[in-house]
């Protein structure tokens, strides 16, 4: 696995980033800040070989050196990919097989359901909402958990579900309904 980290060296606000898989240091990019020929000399010095020294470095170097590690935000597809996952598992208790044509299909879902909510957070919302009702639709669109059958019934799909009248999810300030 792949972590990284950015060190700052207090006294000259020089910020690298280390790269680390499989616990070994892989990788050093300078990001910001001037550094001169003794600070490149001296940089071996706080670099930890392996990720798991890194908390004995931080002690050494306290007040010197600070070391932060880099956590990603999962884009918008991966959170919807993750909810779909969940879900066909739950629902059928078995792994998904996912296809190109399935990613292509769920970038669909995201920028139309994208349009109604009117922002990320609320697409996010409104995709959650149609997972957790789909046990409430007819039995025909119930059995079709496919990604690429989601897209081309959605407005369907979602019109169904508005028709139960007792939708209604909480998103950001309580703005996604359908």
């Amino acid at each position: 696995m792949t972590q990284h980290y950015t060190i700052e060296i207090i006294d000259t606000d020089t910020h690298f980033k280390l790269t680390y898989r499989d616990n070994k240091f892989k990788k050093l990019e300078h990001l910001r800040g001037r550094f001169n020929s003794a600070t490149l000399k001296q940089i071996g010095r706080i670099i930890p070989h392996t990720e798991s020294n890194l908390k004995a470095f931080e002690t050494l170097f306290k007040n010197k050196v600070l070391y932060t590690k880099v956590v990603a935000e999962k884009s918008l597809y991966a959170k919807f990919l993750s909810e779909w996952y969940s879900f066909f598992e739950r629902f059928t208790g078995l792994p998904p097989k996912f296809t190109g044509m399935d990613g292509k299909s769920l970038k669909s879902i995201i920028t139309y359901l994208t349009q109604i909510g009117g922002n990320e957070t609320e697409a996010l919302a409104l995709w959650q909402v149609v997972l957790s009702k789909w046990n409430t639709l007819k039995e025909f669109h119930k059995q079709n958990t496919d990604l690429k059958y989601i897209n081309s019934k959605l407005n369907i799909i979602l019109h169904e579900i508005k028709q139960q009248n007792n939708t209604f999810a909480t998103g950001t300030n309580g703005s996604v309904q359908l």
